[in-house]
């Protein structure tokens, strides 16, 4: 997929995902406009530049190896995870069932803190060459 380079920092780029349309060799990925409607201006992500890209740029971009499963098991199977371990611990502990439900619900709010601040800058899109 193709992407302009829109600022840089250190080693990192926020690029803007460029539609490629389809092709008779390749198939729309859809990135371009994933969960956006038509009205909205396109969403920036964060990419790896180890290359050097400089803003206006236009570059080629990837995601890292097994990004998707690596994005569904933070965001997804460890908050469920921990829900379920919270709701465990608070059987155990004798809670009633309202209180076992606050303490679950305390316990994915600070998994939800957790994980922003330290997904804060991560990316799994790297740029593989200049355009």
């Amino acid at each position: 997929m193709y992407a302009k380079v829109l600022k840089t920092y250190k080693e990192r780029a926020e690029i803007e995902i460029v539609c490629t349309d389809a092709s008779k060799e390749h198939a729309h990925c859809g990135a371009c406009s994933m969960g956006q409607k038509p009205s909205m201006k396109p969403e920036t992500v964060l990419a790896q530049n180890r290359i050097g890209a400089k803003p206006g740029d236009m570059v080629e971009c990837n995601l890292k190896e097994h990004a998707e499963i690596k994005a569904a098991l933070m965001l997804f199977i460890m908050p469920l995870v921990l829900f379920m371990i919270s709701l465990g611990l608070a059987n155990s502990m004798a809670l009633e069932l309202w209180q076992s439900f606050l303490f679950g619900l305390l316990v994915l709010g600070g998994t939800y803190v957790v994980l922003r601040y330290t997904l804060k800058n991560k990316t799994y899109y790297h740029i593989t060459g200049i355009k």
